[in-house]
């Protein structure tokens, strides 16, 4: 450890399993390693020893919530006692989360270590509207922090609004583009849907979407790549057509991303999301994407750099695909656009540069 480097703890979760944060830990880490730079970090690791998709009671996540935060507080301890970090970077996916934030929080506040509140998730204009338990939370959470750090400006706008005396900034996430595949020219007639497979990702209305589109271009292939559940798999496969459909599974990061440059469009019609990241990786592959009009993703896709859909809607996917299905010369300008966004406003270079202001900024 350089004793003249601006020491950060990150607290955030980190591959294995892999996921939309701890890919967002990784490559920020992994960044941070490889440059010569003022920046020198530790993490403390909030992932759980395996994917938990299964479901499980409400008893069960709140006693093995109770038993992370205990470790996780143990861990805090130690290293603002044996690290001294000049920042603590927490970040949150919200929810049950926000208990153990505020926990954490409390020991960095009564160290005087300044922390920065990462918000991981693009859900609160909503919560904050229903003035919702999560959303009381949350401003509790708030409060403790040194500096909130939002991922889409809308999250930003409304914590401005109920909260004015917050020092909030909005950062989007980065890509490395350094780390990915040179975007192909030429690609197979392949739709691909890359995230878990779960009801919240949108994959039922795809599906149900898909048997239409298919019934018209049966030359496309749909091609489903992500971790499942067995059993909702076998519901899935029992209740929709198996027609042009390839199910692919849980791939390495490097494997995902052939394959994602290998299709000819990407499609992500979830009901929730922050700034996912996937989408950043289709648009430094050039793709034509279709999104559902949530958290980031209507900033991310503006000045027409992919097709916006509502979440929930199998016709707005049908109408999405069929379009794009049937226009080279749409799919080509839409992926071009979005390229060339990417590499203005999401490149790690960028992004990594205003992280580094935001931990300078709260300095004591």
């Amino acid at each position: 450890m350089n004793a003249n480097k601006l020491r950060v703890c990150f607290v955030a979760p980190y591959p294995p399993p892999y996921g939309g944060i701890t890919h967002w830990t990784k490559l920020v880490t992994d960044y941070l390693s490889k440059i010569d730079n003022e920046v020198d970090y530790t993490i403390i690791n909030l992932s759980p020893r395996k994917l938990k998709i299964l479901r499980r009671s409400w008893w069960n996540r709140i006693v093995e919530n109770g038993v992370d935060m205990l470790r996780h507080r143990r861990e805090l301890r130690r290293v603002i006692t044996g690290y001294s970090p000049d920042v603590i970077h927490i970040v949150t996916s919200g929810q049950f989360a926000v208990i153990r934030d505020i926990s954490l929080l409390r020991i960095a506040r009564k160290n005087k270590v300044p922390t920065i509140y990462h918000l991981h998730f693009g859900r609160i204009p909503q919560i904050a509207y229903s003035n919702s338990v999560e959303w009381r939370l949350m401003c509790h959470a708030m409060r403790l922090c040194s500096a909130v750090v939002t991922i889409d400006a809308r999250t930003h706008d409304t914590i401005k609004e109920y909260m004015p005396g917050l020092s909030v900034a909005y950062v989007p996430n980065p890509v490395d583009i350094a780390e990915l595949p040179e975007p192909h020219t030429t690609c197979s007639k392949t739709v691909i849907f890359l995230s878990m497979v779960l009801k919240k990702k949108g994959i039922e209305e795809l599906l149900s979407a898909w048997e239409t589109v298919y019934e018209k271009h049966p030359d496309w292939k749909l091609s489903i790549v992500g971790p499942y559940n067995e059993d909702y798999l076998h519901y899935l496969k029992t209740h929709y057509s198996s027609n042009g459909l390839n199910w692919e599974g849980e791939k390495k990061h490097s494997e995902a991303m052939l394959l994602l440059n290998d299709s000819e469009i990407f499609i992500l019609p979830s009901h929730t999301e922050g700034f996912p990241n996937v989408v950043l990786e289709a648009m430094a592959l050039a793709k034509p994407i279709i999104a559902s009009r949530v958290g980031a993703i209507p900033e991310m896709l503006a000045d027409n750099c992919g097709v916006l859909i509502d979440a929930g809607d199998t016709r707005s996917i049908v109408s999405a695909l069929s379009g794009l299905i049937a226009t080279s010369e749409k799919r080509h300008q839409l992926g071009e656009n979005a390229y060339k966004k990417l590499t203005h406003e999401y490149t790690i270079d960028k992004v990594m540069a205003r992280y580094v202001a935001e931990w300078q900024s709260v300095q004591v």
